[in-house]
């Protein structure tokens, strides 16, 4: 497995990292790296983790994401389970604020991205008419060359920050608190929840995942996701809920004991609380 600190290998051609790629599944474990990211999901679906944020991501997702940040997309079965039919493709950015220069940074036209770079470290999930201008300017720099990178790099980010089409994803984020051996053991964890979140899951079997004692888990995994385990089981479980009311004609009921709850009134109270919506009022908003 890859460590949880990600170099970006550099190239002499370019000042910052574009690509277009497509792949069967998100294949990257927990991550930060110094660069700032910009990623656009043109095809794929699952569970995103940006800092002590969980919740879906699917096409269209366009996120911005700050220097240092954990971050992991995590696939949904379907993909992984290798159907030929299903792919994920995506464009993303890789960038450091210091590409522009000290300089550019004293400009008074330049204070609005600085503001926008601050407020990446939460990360930033674009929407309405802002993320549809961004995604067309990821594209077009993905095949842009010479100086036109550029500027339709800072055309994005002044896009973003004068705008403020956006939301925020997660709590402000004490950076570089995890290292290597979280990584390994926080992607073995979160990849156990993801694929049995329908069944009990109970914190003696997820700290021996670990390779902890149940109250030494219970202090780590707070101390390194700014959540108990039993609210990260909780998002997960309404992730999938929310997947389902949007893609199924399932009953409330149904759905409920789908996702591994088995009282429907604690199912609504949890899916309020994170959504902040019942599951039939989130339904009605977001289903097709």
């Amino acid at each position: 497995m890859q460590p949880v600190f990600q170099k970006i290998e550099a190239n002499i051609n370019h000042s910052f990292y574009v690509e277009q790629v497509k792949f069967q599944y998100f294949p990257n474990p927990l991550q930060f790296h110094p660069e700032i990211e910009i990623l656009y999901v043109i095809h794929g679906s699952g569970t995103r983790f940006v800092g002590d944020s969980v919740d879906r991501f699917g096409p269209g997702e366009l996120v911005m994401i700050g220097q240092n940040v954990p971050h992991l997309w995590y696939s949904d079965e379907k993909y992984i389970k290798g159907n030929s039919n299903l792919f994920s493709e995506v464009i993303f950015i890789l960038f450091k604020k210091e590409i522009f220069g000290e300089q550019f940074w004293q400009l008074p036209e330049s204070k609005s991205i600085l503001k926008l770079f601050q407020l990446s470290q939460r990360g930033i999930k674009l929407t309405g008419k802002t993320r549809i201008e961004v995604s067309s300017l990821m594209r077009s720099i993905s095949s842009s060359v010479g100086f036109n990178r550029i500027t339709n790099l800072l055309s994005m980010l002044e896009i973003i920050a004068t705008k403020k089409d956006y939301h925020v994803l997660a709590s402000p984020i004490v950076q570089n608190t995890i290292n290597e051996s979280d990584s390994e053991r926080l992607n073995k964890v979160y990849k156990y929840v993801i694929n049995n979140s329908q069944q009990e899951i109970t914190l003696e079997k997820v700290a021996s995942i670990a390779s902890l004692s149940t109250p030494s888990f219970c202090r780590y995994f707070k101390k390194r996701t700014n959540k108990t385990f039993v609210q990260l089981l909780n998002e997960i479980r309404i992730s999938h809920a929310c997947r389902l009311l949007m893609e199924e004609d399932f009953p409330v009921e149904r759905i409920c004991f789908i996702c591994g709850y088995t009282n429907v009134s604690y199912f609504i109270k949890q899916f309020k609380r994170i959504t902040g919506l019942t599951p039939l009022g989130y339904k009605k908003k977001y289903a097709d």
